[in-house]
């Protein structure tokens, strides 16, 4: 089996090593780029908590000189959590893998009148904790920390390999990604081509993204998180997807 596996630089080769382990060939194609956006670290300072929704709001705090490992942190997955434990974060809260869970677990764990809740993310995001959150009595303040940003075109090699049937699947583990490889892939006019490949989704919600593309089947992870995309990429595998 060979995958395209459209993660952001770093992040594909991460996952690839996994694929490689598993006997699975790989070809990264990174759609989303990675642009740290510059804030004040001073706005960590007397919160109750802080909430993380992406690994890459993860290692962005990870930045910070002499951030407090012991500072009460909601992580919306364990793909969010990972690179705060590894780096020795004590305090980590692991939500279900979307932000609704993330919600439900800050409601149960937390206290409102402990203090203003900072959630650290990205420029785009698909839900407001701080809406989420406020009919509960939270207090959430949101500080952006990166962007990611489109590519315009995919590369030309990768096209080719598209259209030649040189891949058996494609993995999607965010919907803006999903996004933008079917606006690529469109206007490409390679739709007929991906009618003959595979579609691994994170989500259900990430696979109706995927719609437009014309993959002739898409599986769709059991849970939304690495290890469970993975797991639906062995059973594409052994089901001859």
């Amino acid at each position: 089996m060979r995958i395209l596996l459209t993660r952001p630089a770093g992040q594909a080769e991460e996952l690839g090593a996994v694929l490689t382990a598993q006997g699975i060939e790989w070809l990264g194609e990174p759609l989303l780029r990675i642009v740290p956006v510059p804030w004040d670290p001073g706005a960590l300072a007397g919160r109750a908590a802080l909430l993380v929704t992406s690994a890459n709001a993860s290692r962005e705090l990870l930045q910070v000189p002499g951030v407090q490992r012991h500072m009460p942190i909601f992580a919306v997955g364990p793909d969010t959590a990972a690179p705060l434990q590894a780096a020795g974060f004590t305090d980590v809260q692991v939500a279900g893998g979307t932000a609704i869970s993330l919600i439900a677990d800050v409601r149960r764990h937390a206290d409102p009148r402990a203090g203003r809740l900072l959630h650290l993310s990205g420029f785009d995001i698909s839900l407001d904790l701080g809406t989420g959150l406020a009919p509960a009595g939270f207090a959430v303040d949101r500080v952006v920390v990166y962007r990611a940003v489109a590519v315009e075109r995919m590369n030309p090699r990768v096209m080719r390999e598209i259209a030649d049937q040189g891949f058996d699947a494609a993995m999607f583990l965010s919907a803006r990604t999903a996004a933008v490889f079917c606006s690529l892939v469109i206007a490409a006019g390679l739709v007929d081509a991906c009618g003959r490949m595979t579609a691994i989704a994170i989500s259900r919600k990430v696979a109706e993204v995927l719609r437009p593309a014309g993959f002739r089947w898409v599986v769709v992870a059991g849970a939304p998180n690495r290890n469970a995309v993975i797991d639906a990429v062995l059973q594409a595998r052994d089901e001859g997807a």
